[in-house]
């Protein structure tokens, strides 16, 4: 008999397609593409950290967010571990730039940052395509 009805009952091992996680995260990477675009088009004082904090707490709560999203989704590991490399890389960037003082960052920083969170938003979409697809997702990438 608990044959039969668990039979009828399908259960979901992958969480669910977020159509808002997946706007909200494609919105932070062109916020963050822009912003570092910018960056490396600005003299100092303007290139500071102090002069741009504003987008540091913009990004922080838009990173939030979607945190809080992930943790509220069901067999979430995956999408963990996935947003714990974009917060890590995040705060290395503003660690840089905090660091930087008076200077800008360099073209070279930027590039080395940005290819860090290029391999972390192509592993963001595959990952949520693949819940778009109702598909099982491929493993979460390596940290940077």
């Amino acid at each position: 008999m608990l044959l039969v009805v668990s039979a009828g009952c399908a259960v979901k091992w992958t969480p669910y397609y977020d159509p808002t996680l997946d706007n909200k995260a494609t919105s932070f990477q062109q916020d963050l593409e822009a912003y570092l675009t910018k960056l490396e088009n600005l003299q100092a004082p303007v290139c500071t950290y102090q002069q741009n904090l504003d987008f540091y707490e913009k990004a922080g709560g838009e990173l939030a967010v979607m945190q809080t999203r992930v943790q509220a989704s069901p067999h979430n590991t995956q999408l963990l571990e996935i947003l714990a490399a974009l917060n890590k890389n995040f705060a290395e960037l503003k660690t840089l730039q905090q660091n930087a003082g008076s200077s800008c960052l360099n073209s070279t920083v930027i590039e080395v940052e940005r290819a860090g969170f290029q391999r972390i938003f192509e592993s963001l979409l595959a990952y949520e395509l693949a819940l778009k697809a109702n598909e099982a997702p491929a493993t979460a990438p390596t940290k940077h």
